[in-house]
């Protein structure tokens, strides 16, 4: 058999080429969601790390002052959130050092603080990083969104129990001069919500949709200021899931991030509890158990969520 012989006889056919080529395109196929699938795993642990970081933070800030960092400061020329406070306990103690905490976040002082990008305040799940305007008056200043939110009330018609609909004293962090500390957490700090996602401002998201105008959102911030990133009310929508509605809702997590609880997870957001563990809170969490956990003296008895 000659040479010219033997090459035919190795060579493939049409047919055979087609047949790997259709093979390799079904195992691209069945890989990719599997990959996919392992990389929001990933982030979605990234941002449970970020979450029990926070809660560890303000544990240690508590053990040095003896109450927790105020969720928000509105006195004039202090104007803040709780973002710059835990700074220290974040090995961010340097950053601190360069944030002027006698000027309100938003003055030109602060500007390149609140630039800065810390991963700690932004989920990994979540498009960024996003730089926020924010307008204080006669003052416009950017920073570095934030995606992690404290409890701030109740809308007054979502919660059944009136002494509790709209009550803004009864969650996790709390405005000065009031203070909080973990002792006032009666319900128990394995029942009570410190900090959650609201990821993707200052686009306005619904159902993990970008919408083509943020117009419905409430307010875009970032990490270091005080109107909503360090408080959301607690919500429940309707089936169009931005129509606020009663404890018979059809959504109560990942509905919208103009209010409420919201992640870019599927299947439900992160939460970090005051005794400092980080749990997945359900898309399909009733909204009586929501608002049981961000309580921390309404009595309610919390079972599995």
């Amino acid at each position: 058999m000659d040479g010219q012989s033997l090459r035919r006889q190795r060579g493939f056919t049409l047919i055979e080429l087609l047949v790997v080529i259709a093979i390799i395109a079904i195992l691209i196929a069945l890989l990719l969601p599997a990959v996919q699938q392992a990389r929001e795993a990933s982030r979605r642990m990234s941002c449970r790390n970020n979450l029990k970081q926070i809660a560890l933070a303000m544990h240690n800030y508590e053990a040095s002052y003896t109450v927790l960092p105020p969720r928000r400061i509105l006195t004039a020329g202090n104007v803040r959130g709780w973002g710059p406070s835990i700074l220290p306990y974040v090995d961010q103690a340097n950053l601190q050092g360069l944030y002027r905490f006698d000027k309100n976040f938003y003055d030109p002082e602060n500007a390149s603080v609140i630039q800065m990008p810390l991963s700690l305040f932004m989920c990994p799940s979540a498009p960024g990083p996003r730089m926020v305007t924010v307008i204080q008056g006669s003052v416009t200043s950017q920073g570095i969104a934030g995606d992690y939110f404290g409890p701030n009330s109740f809308s007054s018609t979502k919660y059944g129990t009136t002494s509790l609909s709209g009550n803004n004293q009864i969650t996790g962090l709390d405005d000065l001069p009031r203070v909080r500390r973990f002792r006032d957490f009666v319900d128990g700090t394995t029942n009570t919500i410190l900090v959650t996602e609201q990821a993707g401002r200052s686009d306005y998201y619904i159902r993990g949709i970008k919408q083509a105008s943020n117009a419905g959102l409430s307010q875009a911030t970032n990490w270091g200021s005080w109107p909503s990133f360090q408080v959301f009310q607690v919500q429940v929508f309707g089936s169009d899931n931005v129509t606020k509605d009663g404890p018979g809702g059809t959504c109560t997590i990942n509905c919208n991030n103009s209010q409420g609880v919201y992640s870019f997870h599927p299947g439900g957001a992160n939460a970090a509890l005051a005794d400092g563990s980080v749990r997945l809170l359900s898309e399909n969490m009733d909204a009586n158990i929501l608002f049981a956990v961000v309580t921390i003296n309404g009595g309610e008895v919390v079972g599995e969520y």
